[in-house]
């Protein structure tokens, strides 16, 4: 898979570490220099310093050819110029991060989808459904209904293995990791285990294969 990440401060330098580290091509677009030259020691990311509103970054980045361009800064100017651009030059898919709930009406007005931390965590904490051991419940659903945010409770009877050995679909990538009352943010070693709540994003049509491969027993 190819990231292009719009930002590159905490959250974006996450992002370049965990897709970086699960074997994905990713380039950053970062516009203060300190925090380019940090991004590009900590990871294997190709590291772009300039502004993501500048086309012709945009362009070097190689837009057209990637799989997703995330747009994270901690401005939604930003985001929202940055999106319209990759996805004016050619971009497959776009998400940006919202920073300020009162900017939504824009995101939806020029149809960008968003995702904002403040929204996982109401739909999380307030749903009431229960999740059956060896079942995925849908917590939320991102980029206008394309990517699905869900809980998955792994059966004891499942074997222990590392991330990195998982085979994960395509566009896959898991986010936490509860166990008891540890919240662990999943590694390419991190363990998963009989008994862990696992938190993963992924396109909508591969939901039952996230299931399968995380829940499945020897």
């Amino acid at each position: 898979m190819r990231a292009v990440i719009i930002g590159g401060g905490k959250v974006g330098s996450y992002l370049a570490r965990e897709l970086d580290a699960a074997g994905h091509h990713v380039t950053v677009i970062e516009s203060d220099r300190g925090r380019a030259t940090q991004v590009g020691e900590t990871t294997k990311a190709l590291v772009l310093h300039g502004d993501a509103t500048d086309i012709r970054l945009l362009e070097e980045a190689d837009i057209r050819r990637s799989d997703w361009v995330l747009a994270v800064t901690g401005r939604d100017e930003d985001n929202i110029v940055a999106s319209q651009l990759a996805a004016t030059l050619g971009a497959s898919r776009v998400l940006a991060r919202l920073n300020d709930p009162k900017n939504r009406s824009t995101f939806d007005a020029l149809k960008i989808p968003v995702v904002a931390v403040t929204d996982l965590m109401v739909q999380v904490i307030s749903r009431e459904v229960e999740v059956d051991v060896g079942e995925a419940v849908r917590v939320a659903l991102l980029g206008r209904g394309q990517i699905s945010l869900l809980e998955i409770e792994v059966p004891a009877g499942v074997e222990p293995q590392k991330v990195i050995d998982l085979s994960l679909p395509e566009h896959t990538i898991l986010v936490s990791v509860m166990r008891g009352d540890d919240v662990v943010v999943p590694g390419p070693y991190t363990i998963i285990e009989g008994g862990d709540r696992v938190f993963a994003v992924t396109n909508v049509e591969n939901e039952t294969a996230v299931r399968e491969e995380l829940c499945k027993i020897p």
